[in-house]
């Protein structure tokens, strides 16, 4: 009898348990994303071109990390195929593949950048981002490969333009078992007609509560460079046997530095910059124990691109083993210096003897002469 009383007062309290509302079930989707310390997955975006009556298909990884940034208040490395974009700790990266480089983005035009770092292509359909939108607004249960999802929308724009009306809807659907979203939609409507869909499809997301180290690592031999150069700053490159252009530079001590006072040895110029991971990894080669270079050879560090300030920081965390030469800019311009690192051996005449664009192991053996 005990037995069948528990079965009864069981189904009678589970029966009665309260169904969560809609605005339920999206308070608790979005407290969930905001409260992990970082959130990753991978999108399929489907993007209709109604004029050519085709669909272009992106497929893109994000991992999102948060972080007291300036302009957004996570780090983040996004990739699709041919590129990524990564805002690590203020610092606005972008690896191209294609061409092998990586530019970073500068802060000189505030704006832009803050355009760039909080509404760029990886982040607008991104339900880290979306949840801070509003008002969305419960519109209806549909079910998606099976399984029943809860459809928000958010009106984005609603105006004339031109004379022509413009009308933006999103909708987000939230799968209320896991509140997780799978699915984000763009409507796009010219005059109440469709002129546009977007389709984005969720999948294998990892919530954490634990930190991984967020960093880019461009394949060997991309080189760095700021975006926004002038044709002045990109000027061609100098060769091997051309006379190396005399300079006059200050260390960080305030000590002069002058090419031409190097003459009867060889000079190494390594032109590099802060933001620069191969740039870095070639100071670590330098650093080791085992790495020496001729004692004919006087390696030099030229930064044509980071203020006094930053360098100081810079080298107080990070060894840099022989002169840092600064205020460079000039320096970079009269080699032809587009991209970092960079490598120039000078003879002990003033001539360029090698050019070496791009960090290679190759370079680091031939520098090396404790091997």
């Amino acid at each position: 009898m005990k037995k069948y009383l528990f079965v009864f007062f069981a189904l009678i309290l589970f029966g009665c348990a309260k169904e969560k509302t809609p605005d339920e079930v999206f308070q608790e989707a979005k407290e969930k994303f905001q409260a992990a310390e970082q959130v990753s997955f991978k999108q399929a975006m489907l993007v209709e071109n109604p004029a050519m009556g085709e669909v272009d298909t992106f497929l893109y990884q994000m991992t999102l990390q948060k972080n007291p940034n300036r302009y957004f208040e996570y780090n983040y490395i996004g990739k699709d195929r041919d590129s990524e974009l990564s805002y690590l700790n203020d610092v606005l990266y972008l690896i191209n593949h294609k061409d092998s480089t990586v530019t970073i983005h500068s802060e000189e035009n505030q704006a832009e950048f803050e355009n760039r770092a909080n509404t760029n292509m990886y982040l607008v359909f991104s339900p880290v981002n979306l949840f801070k939108k509003s008002p969305w607004i419960y519109k209806q249960d549909t079910a998606i490969n099976g399984k029943t999802h809860l459809n928000f929308y958010w009106i984005e724009m609603d105006t004339v333009i031109s004379e022509k009306k413009i009308y933006l809807e999103n909708h987000m659907f939230i799968n209320p078992a896991n509140l997780t979203v799978n699915l984000v939609l763009r409507r796009l409507y010219h005059n109440g007609k469709r002129s546009q869909l977007i389709e984005n499809v969720f999948e294998e997301y990892e919530f954490s509560e634990i930190k991984d180290s967020l960093s880019i690592h461009p394949p060997k031999g991309y080189l760095s460079k700021i975006d926004g150069q002038t044709d002045k700053e990109t000027s061609k490159i100098l060769v091997n046997g051309e006379i190396a252009p005399d300079f006059e530079l200050k260390d960080l001590n305030g000590n002069t530095v002058k090419l031409s006072d190097f003459r009867g040895k060889k000079v190494l110029l390594d032109f590099s910059m802060i933001n620069c991971g191969w740039c870095k990894i070639a100071l670590e080669e330098f650093s080791k124990p085992d790495f020496e270079f001729a004692t004919d050879m006087v390696p030099l560090y030229v930064n044509p691109v980071d203020p006094k300030e930053k360098m100081e920081k810079y080298v107080s965390r990070v060894t840099v083993p022989f002169p840092v030469l600064i205020d460079a800019k000039s320096v970079g311009e009269a080699y032809g210096v587009s991209g970092y690192p960079t490598f120039f051996l000078i003879d002990e005449s003033g001539k360029i003897e090698n050019v070496e664009v791009g960090y290679s192991d190759e370079l680091m053996m031939k520098l090396n002469k404790g091997r």
